[in-house]
């Protein structure tokens, strides 16, 4: 995407010389003009791409400092030699910019594309083409090419910041100025261009980036943070256990010296609610606040929870390439990868589900998640299954812990029950007994069940051949995993009790809610899929509801994994915990 050349211009006056990149060295020379200064334009007649420009511009400034002996011819060599350090092409020469240059002429709309990208562009790092969609969502169509123009005018005026998407670090290498790869950043043809870049594969997903695709900042005043003291706020009867976890997260974010905070909740525990105070406070101070979790899945039912407990409450909403832009608003809801396109700008960044895939183990999001919070800012992780090392930072006090060892409704979390049977093959398929029994319990107590497969090829196998096993009296059946285009209408179907049994990978296995549900764990010995705290994540999905507190959960699987079992003894420990901490019955009521 060989979008936009980039030109050397050099500003001459009696005070100063001033060496620009520019699209367009015409417009070096009318902003000259604009700011009275009598000076000469001049520009190198060769395009460059950005990280070169910008190169040159970094090892021209010492030198233009020192006016005297300045000639153009002298600039010009070591112009030279710096190309022909990176192999590029070293003809060309300095010439004067004049008004018979011919030029596109501007858009009458320049003010209203300026005005919509002082609006979007703080806080954010966006490419050209990101910034047109922005536009085109606030009405106003205009092209790559005229926006880069209207950008450079702001540029020039001290409003934005402009780099190469992909440049030189201080080592010379080349490293993306997006998500910060280094290691495996390749050139690459065939891309509509002229010439080969360089590309991150890293960051793909959220649009291609190259050394010749600039990425925009913005540095001018930013928007008045508008605090909002009539912010509403509808919660349920906290637990006892829940209101002392969110009594213990207001005392963190009122306690300046303290940075991090981790909630600690078992599955169902009503953790998400527990921040909404500390979120309320945070707006209500005029903070701005980062709302993230790993999974779009997840994050459409965050959604829906806070436009049911902050009612009227406006946010910008962003997952996987949908966006609902709310400018002015303090609050950002969005995934973990929708954080690369933000620069440091949030005073509180709350982090659901922060043991969840991709984020966990992901060097370059978790970067992007301490790249956006600004150095007075505070970090709230929530997730019923930190790993070993967030538990020992727990230990030694390094990190704040508010602790909700018991669901809201006060039942105890359904221990799994460890089957060793048969399973089929990819050679030798048939369905497993346990399989048919659990579907046919599920018809008969009128529950609906959740059978979880380690792989996309077992759980579309399962939903295709099973059916052929079931009257459509007995079950109705699907499949669902990460990459089905139809995961949300399932999702949303299974949810409405349209379909009974749905096959899936781990991609259910945090964040939603259903009712009357039994879960199934099929080849559960699968280490490298079915970790410990998956497993729990997956039983945790079962009992949730104060209607329906109890279930059934199986783990199934040829042999009985030492994670099965860690699995199962953590669950105990948990209801073990929670029995101490509170008078907790059985299945069926509370005392």
């Amino acid at each position: 995407m060989f979008y936009f050349r980039y030109y050397l211009t050099l500003r001459l006056s009696e005070r100063r010389l001033k060496l620009s990149v520019s699209p367009d060295p015409q417009l070096e020379k009318e902003w000259a003009a604009q700011q009275n200064e009598e000076a000469e334009v001049w520009c190198w007649d060769r395009p460059f791409p950005l990280w070169l420009a910008e190169k040159i511009w970094g090892e021209s400034q010492p030198w233009l400092t020192e006016k005297a002996g300045f000639s153009l011819r002298r600039f010009g060599r070591m112009l030279r030699r710096i190309c022909r350090r990176y192999a590029w092409p070293t003809d060309g020469d300095w010439v004067p910019v004049s008004e018979r240059l011919p030029r596109p002429p501007m858009l009458n709309i320049s003010n209203q594309v300026a005005a919509i990208v002082s609006r979007v562009l703080p806080g954010r790092e966006l490419t050209p083409l990101e910034l047109v969609r922005a536009c085109a969502r606030q009405g106003i169509e205009v092209s790559e090419d005229h926006l880069e123009r209207i950008l450079h005018r702001l540029l020039l005026a001290g409003a934005v910041e402009r780099v190469a998407g992909i440049g030189l670090d201080r080592l010379g290498r080349f490293s993306c100025r997006r998500c910060g790869e280094g290691e495996r950043i390749h050139r690459q043809t065939g891309l509509a261009l002229s010439v080969s870049c360089r590309i991150c594969p890293a960051c793909c997903n959220l649009g291609t980036i190259t050394d010749l695709v600039p990425l925009y900042r913005w540095s001018g005043e930013w928007p008045v943070a508008m605090p909002q003291p009539e912010l509403k706020l509808l919660l349920p009867e906290f637990s006892p256990w829940q209101q002392q976890a969110a009594e213990e997260a207001l005392r963190y974010w009122r306690d300046p010296k303290a940075h991090t905070l981790l909630i600690w909740a078992v599955c169902g525990a009503g953790k998400t609610e527990v921040v909404f105070p500390v979120l309320k406070e945070a707006l209500t101070q005029g903070k701005r606040v980062l709302l993230t979790v790993p999974r779009r899945e997840i994050l459409r039912e965050l959604a829906e929870r806070l436009r049911r407990n902050f009612p009227g409450l406006d946010f910008t909403l962003m997952y996987g390439g949908e966006k609902e832009e709310v400018p002015e608003s303090l609050l950002v809801v969005a995934t973990t990868h929708q954080l690369l396109r933000f620069g440091p700008c949030f005073d509180l960044v709350i982090l659901d589900e922060a043991d969840a895939f991709p984020l966990y183990g992901n060097p370059m999001l978790n970067a992007a998640l301490e790249k956006v919070l600004l150095p007075t800012g505070k970090k709230i992780y929530m997730t019923a299954t930190p790993d070993a090392s967030w538990r020992q930072r727990a230990k030694r006090g390094e990190i704040a812990v508010a602790k909700i060892p018991l669901r809201y409704h006060g039942h105890l979390l359904p221990v799994p029950t460890l089957v060793r049977c048969k399973l089929p093959s990819k050679h030798n398929w048939f369905l497993p007994p346990i399989v048919t029994d659990f579907i046919q319990s599920l018809s008969v107590r009128g529950r609906r069940g959740l059978i979880f497969l380690p792989t996309i090829d077992w759980a579309e196998e399962f939903g295709r051949r099973i059916k052929s096993h079931f009257s459509a009296a007995v079950a109705r059946f699907a499949y669902v995993h990460a990459q089905d285009p139809e995961r949300a209408a399932k999702i949303g179907q299974f949810s409405a009790g349209q379909i009974t049994v749905l096959f899936t990978t781990t991609l259910l296995e945090r964040g939603l809610n259903f009712k009357d549900l039994d879960v199934m764990i099929l080849f559960a010995d699968q280490r490298r899929i079915f970790s410990a705290e998956t497993l729990i994540q997956i039983a945790g999905r079962v009992g949730r509801s104060a209607d329906d507190p109890e279930g059934e959960v199986y783990f199934v699987a040829e042999t009985i994994s030492p994670e099965m079992k860690e699995a199962k003894e953590a669950i105990c420990r948990m209801n073990k915990e929670a029995e101490q901490v509170g008078r907790v019955s059985r299945p069926g009521k509370m005392e």
